[in-house]
């Protein structure tokens, strides 16, 4: 069954991956120019400005291809299944966790790392809310009645 703490626990840890597969991507990038060179026309023409937009392209198509390589090689090194996180399972681990599946949270992570990181910050600030157990903080406004 989905929970607070088990949805808090799924967020936590895709975006942790996420996390850690940009670094990978930015190691990368230190080490091979092409990932991390910006790409002008040298010229005023459509033939240098299309050269410069296609190696661009190239470039941000490799740089998120390691990125989804890092993140679902992250998942199946660390054997755990998030579905089965969020679930609230006993057990998260898997015995195979070089399936298909780990690959695609992997594409899951990557591609949905801002919209993970944004429900993260909703969902602690609903559980803090929900701790405290104080009614929601409202606006207020000093009135004065009508003068005579």
């Amino acid at each position: 069954m989905v929970t607070l703490d088990s949805s808090i626990a799924f967020f936590v840890y895709v975006t942790a991956v996420s996390s850690a597969a940009a670094g990978v991507t930015e190691a990368f990038k230190s080490i091979i120019p092409f990932l991390s060179t910006d790409y002008e026309p040298k010229e005023d023409c459509w033939e240098d400005q299309n050269e410069a937009a296609r190696l661009m392209h190239y470039k941000r198509f490799f740089n998120l291809l390691i990125s989804v390589l890092a993140a679902g090689a992250i998942f199946g090194m660390l054997g755990l299944d998030p579905a089965l996180i969020l679930t609230g399972a006993d057990s998260a681990y898997v015995e195979n966790p070089w399936q298909v599946g780990t690959w695609l949270w992997g594409i899951i992570a990557v591609f949905g790392s801002p919209f993970f990181a944004s429900v993260l910050k909703i969902l602690e600030g609903f559980k803090q809310s929900v701790n405290n157990s104080n009614p929601p903080n409202r606006p207020r406004q000093k009135v004065s009645g009508p003068r005579e």
